[in-house]
């Protein structure tokens, strides 16, 4: 099939690339204490990009049968689609990164349904009210991307997520906690998530009113993915295109507080992110976004960066139904020298924050965020005191790394985003 579109292509267009993707994933889904399904979803889908008198046509399909169709829909789209900025690469060589792990592949449905069993058991046998959820699920994908350039490219990689949730219906309201990983890699560390659900829960039983004013926050490694967040939507290369990131025109510029290095490594094995190449066959690298506090790099694709007239970083993602859009792979903070105990202890009066609640109503594109606290607690002379409620934090990551007090010596790994635990001096609190 995909030689038969290459082939096809050639006839019609100027040069061609196409996308054959497979996956199949196996969920198996417990809610309130119980096993809710286990299934296998399959899926088979093909994409083909051209450049036709020098604009870029594409279409898709799960449909493989026919190809001619696929080629006259591509054909079509150009005819109003922008126009092309670069061409398609020829075959280079790829970085070795782990992305296929046996032991995903070869995990039963069975063990998944053990763990899950285990986990409630485990929570329950602390807070018999309590309503839990686990999601035990494999993945695994195989690609081909090939084009009239010569690059012929086949990876196969995995794909495991586990999570353990816990609802706790109050009389005056309600507690969610949870904890999970996703890795390419086989992770499942149940008894790790237990614990730290059952000592989230055990901190929320002395509830605390929330300050109001400005005071010293600790975002904990998990909380940090908001902040991260925000940075990666502001240095993707689409968005800088647009002139529609606060960071457009700060490249060389001092934009952080000099503890901050943020890193883009699709090389990392097993990280969430990481493949050899993008979704355009470039090979996969380590970006250096903000070094020492300076904006060194933005995230680009081939057209992305075509249109800027630079290069692309190799951070062309895509899905079959979508042309390949610059997205980050694995974003990675560099760890500090600070204990997570010392920044704890160093908190006369303020917050610890586990987990906020959406990315709120802010402007996001210039680095503002509004959210409500899902899980936080209050701190005073250095010890948790209790839960806060209907709090929510508000504030500018672009002001708030130039006011910090600590860089987390340790980092965690939650998705595609590894930090360390980051401290604050002053963000804005609002107490219900």
């Amino acid at each position: 099939m995909v030689e038969r579109l290459l082939d096809l292509s050639r006839r019609q267009a100027q040069a061609a690339e196409v996308h054959l993707e497979e996956s199949e994933s196996r969920p198996v889904q417990f809610e309130n204490n119980e096993l809710k399904y286990v299934h296998t979803k399959s899926q088979r889908a093909i994409s083909l990009r051209i450049i036709r008198d020098g604009r870029i046509g594409f279409a898709s399909s799960t449909d493989l049968s026919q190809p001619e169709a696929l080629v006259e829909r591509a054909v079509v789209s150009s005819r109003f689609a922008q126009e092309a900025k670069f061409s398609f690469p020829s075959a280079m060589p790829l970085p070795k990164v782990a992305v296929y792990d046996p032991r995903v592949a070869d995990f039963p449905v069975e063990r998944g349904i053990e763990l899950g069993r285990e986990a409630i058991s485990r929570v329950l046998a602390e807070f018999p009210d309590v309503l839990c959820g686990v999601v035990v699920s494999k993945a695994v994908a195989r690609s081909r991307l090939a084009n009239t350039s010569g690059l012929d490219v086949r990876t196969e990689a995995t794909g495991f997520d586990s999570d353990l949730s816990v609802l706790r219906v109050c009389d005056d309201g309600l507690l969610w906690v949870g904890d999970g990983e996703s890795s390419r890699s086989l992770v499942a560390d149940f008894d790790r998530y237990c614990a730290k659900v059952i000592s989230d829960i055990r901190r929320s039983e002395t509830e605390c009113d929330a300050p109001t004013g400005e005071y010293p926050v600790l975002f904990t490694a998990k909380a940090v993915e908001l902040l991260v967040s925000i940075f990666q939507a502001m240095v993707n290369g689409k968005i800088v295109q647009k002139g529609a990131s606060a960071l457009g025109g700060c490249l060389g510029e001092r934009i952080l507080d000099e503890r901050i290095t943020l890193c883009d490594d699709g090389t990392r094995d097993y990280g969430d992110g990481s493949s050899p190449c993008d979704g355009e066959g470039i090979p996969c690298r380590r970006t250096v976004v903000v070094e020492r506090g300076v904006l060194r790099s933005f995230l680009f694709d081939l057209q992305t960066a075509g249109v800027l007239g630079g290069q692309t970083t190799g951070n062309a993602a895509r899905g079959f139904a979508s042309q390949p859009h610059p997205d980050a792979t694995n974003l990675v903070v560099e760890a500090g020298t600070d204990r997570y105990e010392d920044l704890l202890a160093g908190i006369e009066r303020g917050l610890l924050v586990d987990e906020v609640l959406g990315g709120g109503q802010s402007n996001v594109l210039a680095g503002e965020f509004s959210v409500n606290v899902g899980l936080g607690f209050l701190v005073e002379r250095g010890e948790i005191v209790g839960r806060v409620k209907d709090c929510m934090i508000a504030g500018n990551v672009l002001e708030i790394f130039n006011r910090l007090r600590g860089v987390g010596s340790q980092r965690e790994t939650h998705g595609s985003i590894v930090a360390p635990p980051i401290c604050f001096d002053a963000i804005a609190v609002a107490g219900g």
